[in-house]
């Protein structure tokens, strides 16, 4: 072999030896440079889980979204609205209507600036309000599930017959079930099964249902793609200003998520009392937590909102909280005769408040009971008061799934501990009486919040590990 062939051979073996080593890329879902990769739409914040029956005009459904693709959210088309009505009386549904579809720019999708933080682009609030979507309902007016050989429908799987035309007046207790479609530049939809392949399949879309698991239930990737909102009534007494005027806010007690899970740590606060849990974090200093606040109507949002100014570590912040009278826990196809409120023992004062080792009430009046309690939410809000030059407090729902997953449910009580600490059990929304306005002197509600959360716990990370506050506000 002369030298010639000798090198050209050699080079040969070594070409082959190293396309040889290279993986199959269609053999393992890695991600190459050159595969293509999907979107999903992140929801940042839901504004509201209910409609007001007694103001649908003044209701919907609204969210902020973060757009997640390779290309920081930018792929990002249109976004399809889809309704769907479910009947609290029956449970039948109807056929699932387009409401709105909305570009990338209708919607409002901007980068989000610093410190807040986000490698995504994120949209400015984005409402269906009521009456957009209840005439697209209205437009249902065929009994989707037909006949079968001249006769009514026989039930017989899969012709399963859960599905009625609209009847074109809502009920209290009726659901309306949101799924989105988004579509990407490249004309690829993405989005997730709708509520009518679980209840009857004929009438589901499962062929075009491609967003997995991961995505709709993932902590950060918080993407369901199918949002359900419950029609009721603020309050029983349907006045329109319930919860509004003057009221004086107390700070109750703070204390760290821990607690709900962990008995040490309850131990040593009760043994020994923390000193960064004394501050107040609400009130006019840090040893005055008592406040007066004004609870306000916001113009053009929605009729379950409600907004305050108040003093939150020494500057004044607006929160803005929203009145649901059940807790909704129901999303996606499924379907729940009602939603079962949290346990609360001891939101009435103790009838003996001269026993110090009794856990002390929250205040509410005389005839309080799980039956006529209501939800108070705190939505995800940056306040813009720094704890650092590069970060910012942020007070959230307590509970949601955002970055708080790990204690959802209640805290422990203990009547050992010191004051500034749960003595008793309570959960950790606050609570309002439904059957009030909230309007005659003394009348109560209680809001709790997540101090010191970063939206994502990513890049900012916390400014110290978040805290638990539990307020009470007194009509005056």
């Amino acid at each position: 072999m002369n030298k010639n062939t000798f090198y050209t051979f050699s080079i040969f073996i070594a070409a082959a030896l190293v396309f040889s080593c290279e993986p199959n890329k269609d053999d393992f879902p890695l991600p190459f440079e050159d595969r293509e990769t999907g979107s999903f739409l992140r929801v940042y914040k839901i504004t509201s889980n209910v409609w007001d029956f007694d103001n649908l005009a003044g209701s919907g459904f609204e969210a902020i979204y973060e757009s997640v693709d390779k290309n920081a959210g930018a792929n990002l088309d249109r976004v399809e609205f889809y309704a769907t009505h479910r009947s609290g009386a029956t449970g039948l549904i109807t056929r699932e209507i387009l409401v709105k579809t909305l570009s990338a720019a209708d919607m409002g999708f901007a980068a989000v600036a610093e410190p807040t933080y986000s490698e995504y682009l994120r949209s400015a609030p984005v409402k269906i309000t009521a009456t957009e979507t209840l005439a697209s309902l209205a437009t249902l007016t065929t009994d989707p599930d037909g006949v079968v050989n001249g006769t009514t429908c026989n039930n017989i799987f899969p012709k399963v017959c859960p599905a009625v035309a609209f009847p074109g007046t809502l009920a209290a207790g009726d659901r309306i079930v949101f799924r989105l479609k988004i579509i990407d530049k490249q004309g690829r939809g993405f989005t997730v099964n709708n509520p009518q392949v679980t209840a009857s399949p004929s009438l589901g879309n499962a062929n075009e249902a491609n967003v997995t698991p991961n995505l709709t239930g993932g902590q950060f990737y918080n993407s369901p793609m199918i949002y359900t909102t419950l029609v009721q009534r603020v309050t029983t007494t349907g006045n329109a200003n319930a919860y509004t005027g003057t009221y004086r806010m107390a700070q109750l007690g703070r204390w760290p998520g821990d607690l709900a899970t962990n008995a040490n740590n309850r131990q040593i606060i009760r043994t020994r009392p923390q000193a960064w849990m004394r501050p107040f974090l609400f009130g006019n200093s840090a040893t005055d937590s008592t406040q007066t606040v004004t609870l306000a109507l916001i113009p053009a949002g929605l009729t379950s909102q409600r907004q305050l100014t108040c003093k939150y570590r020494g500057q004044d912040i607006t929160m803005v909280i929203n009145l649901e009278s059940a807790v909704n826990g129901v999303t996606g196809a499924g379907y729940t005769a009602g939603a079962a409120l949290a346990a609360v023992t001891t939101m009435v004062a103790p009838t003996l408040p001269s026993t110090p080792v009794l856990p002390g009430g929250l205040g509410f009046p005389a005839g309080t009971t799980n039956v006529n309690l209501g939800t108070v939410f705190v939505h995800l809000a940056n306040t813009e008061v720094n704890c650092t030059s590069t970060r910012e407090f942020y007070q959230m729902t307590a509970g949601a799934a955002i970055i708080n997953a790990g204690n959802p449910g209640v805290f422990i009580g203990d009547i050992g501990m010191p004051p500034g600490v749960p003595r008793r059990t309570f959960p950790d929304r606050g609570h309002y009486r439904i059957d009030r306005d909230g309007l005659t002197v003394g009348d109560v509600f209680t809001i709790s919040v997540d101090d010191d959360v970063d939206e994502y716990g990513r890049r900012n990370g916390y400014c110290n590990m978040y805290t638990r506050v539990f307020l009470s506000l007194t009509k005056l």
